[in-house]
C-alpha cells in the first residue's frame, strides 16, 4: 500500500469550523431537504468547511439532480468522500465539490470520458470505456485533485485543513426524514402498504373502537410517501385493490379456501407491476416472502374475526338463541353464512338436517357453539 504523502496539493487559509454531514441509506430527497436546511441554518462563510461523507449504495436520479443543483449555489469550500464500503455513484455526483475523496474499489458509473478524464483517472484507475465505468485504484494515495483514503480520518487529514477535534462536528438528517430515507426501500414500502391495508380490511369486520383501522391509515399514508420520488407504477397499485377486495371476500364469507390462493397470486403479481419502474433495486423473493406473511395473517385473522363477532353480543346484550336469522350461502357440509341485522355471520349447520339457501331459520346453541 502506497503511503500518505503529505504533499499540500489542497490548500486551504485556516478555517473556524468544519462540519460533516452524514449521507446513508437510500438517496432521496428526504438528504436534500435536511442538507439545505443545515446549510441555511449554519449560514457558512469562506472560512467554513462542509464536508458529506456519502456511504449510499441507491438512490433516486431526481435527488442527484437536486444535489448538484443546491451546491452550485454556493460559493463556501465544500468536500466529499465516498465510503467506508465499495458502493457505485454516478459520475454526475463529482460535481461543485472542491476536495473529493474515494474509498478503495468504489466504482464509478456513466462517465463521460474525455481526454482530460482519462488523465486524470485512467493512470491510477481501471477505466472500462464500453461500459462507461471507473474502479477506483485499491492504492491509497493523493492523486490529480482527488484522494484514495479508506477512512474519513485519512481523507480529512489529507487535505491539510488545518483545524483540531474540538471543532468538528458531525450533522445527520432529522428523524422524520430518516424515517422517509428507511421507506423508500422497496421492501418497507411494499410491507407497510399492504399491512396498512389489511389492518384495514379487518377493521371492518372486526368489533372495537378502530384502533386498527387508525394504525393501518398511518402505515398507507406513510408508504406512499416515496412513491412519486421512485417512480412507482400505479396499474400496481390497481392491481393490489383486486386483491384487497378478494381479501374483504374472504373475511365476509368467513375462511379461506380457494379464493385466498388465487388473492394471495393476485397479491403477488401487484407488487413485480408496482416495482417495475422503482429506481432501487428490488428482492423480488422478499417481496414474496412478504405476500406469504400477509396470506398468513389473515389465515390467522379470519378465525379470530369471526370468534370476535360470534362471541360479541349484537343486539344490544341479548343472546341471538332463537333470533331468526336468513341462511345465504352453505360454505361447508357442515358451516354457514348467515345475514343478522346487516350482518354476516358464520355459523355450525347440523349434519343431520337439510338446508337451503334464502331460507330463514332460528339461531341455536349447542355445547356453546352457535347453530340454526
Amino acid at each position: 500500500m502506497t503511503y500518505l504523502i503529505s504533499t499540500l496539493i489542497f490548500a486551504v487559509v485556516g478555517t473556524a469550523q468544519l462540519n460533516i454531514f452524514e449521507i446513508e441509506g437510500i438517496f432521496s430527497n428526504a438528504h436534500i431537504n435536511a442538507l439545505e436546511g443545515h446549510i441555511e441554518e449554519y449560514e457558512y462563510t469562506d472560512d467554513d468547511l462542509l464536508i458529506l461523507q456519502y456511504s449510499s449504495q441507491e438512490g433516486s436520479a431526481e435527488s442527484i439532480e437536486e444535489l448538484n443543483s443546491l451546491l452550485s449555489g454556493y460559493d463556501f469550500p465544500i468536500g466529499v468522500w465516498f465510503g467506508p464500503y465499495k458502493i457505485s455513484i454516478d459520475f454526475e455526483q463529482l460535481n461543485n465539490f472542491d476536495y473529493i475523496g474515494f474509498s478503495p474499489g468504489l466504482e464509478i458509473n456513466n462517465v463521460s470520458f474525455d481526454e482530460s478524464v482519462e488523465k486524470k483517472y485512467c493512470t491510477v484507475n481501471i477505466c472500462n470505456f464500453e461500459e462507461r465505468k471507473i474502479i477506483v485504484s485499491t492504492n491509497e494515495g493523493i492523486y490529480d485533485n482527488y484522494l484514495i483514503v479508506g477512512t474519513l480520518g485519512s481523507f480529512i487529514e489529507n487535505i491539510d485543513f488545518a483545524i483540531s477535534d474540538q471543532s468538528i462536528e458531525f450533522f445527520k438528517p432529522s428523524l422524520f426524514e430518516r424515517f422517509y430515507i428507511a421507506i423508500s426501500n422497496p421492501i418497507f414500502t411494499y410491507m407497510f402498504f399492504v399491512l396498512g391495508f389489511a389492518l384495514i380490511g379487518l377493521e371492518l369486520f372486526a368489533i372495537g373502537p378502530g384502533l386498527m383501522a387508525v394504525v393501518g391509515s398511518i402505515l398507507v399514508i406513510s408508504s406512499t410517501l416515496p412513491f412519486q420520488e421512485f417512480g412507482i407504477n400505479y396499474y400496481g397499485i390497481l392491481i393490489f385493490g383486486i386483491s384487497f377486495l378478494m381479501y374483504i371476500k374472504i373475511l365476509s364469507r368467513g375462511y379461506f379456501s380457494m379464493l385466498g390462493v388465487v388473492a394471495f397470486l393476485v397479491l403477488f403479481s401487484s407488487s413485480f407491476v408496482m416495482f417495475s419502474n422503482y429506481q432501487i433495486s428490488v428482492n423480488f423473493l422478499l417481496l414474496f416472502l412478504v405476500s406469504v406473511a400477509l396470506a398468513l395473517f389473515y389465515f390467522i385473522a379470519i378465525p379470530t374475526v369471526i370468534r370476535s363477532r360470534l362471541t360479541t353480543d349484537t343486539s344490544g346484550g341479548t343472546s341471538l338463541v332463537d333470533k331468526e336469522c336468513e341462511l345465504i350461502e352453505i360454505l361447508e357440509s357442515d358451516t354457514g353464512l348467515v345475514m343478522y341485522k346487516d350482518t354476516k355471520l358464520r355459523v355450525n349447520l347440523e349434519l343431520d338436517k337439510s338446508y337451503k339457501e334464502k331460507q330463514n331459520y332460528i339461531f341455536l346453541e349447542k355445547d356453546g357453539n352457535l347453530y340454526i
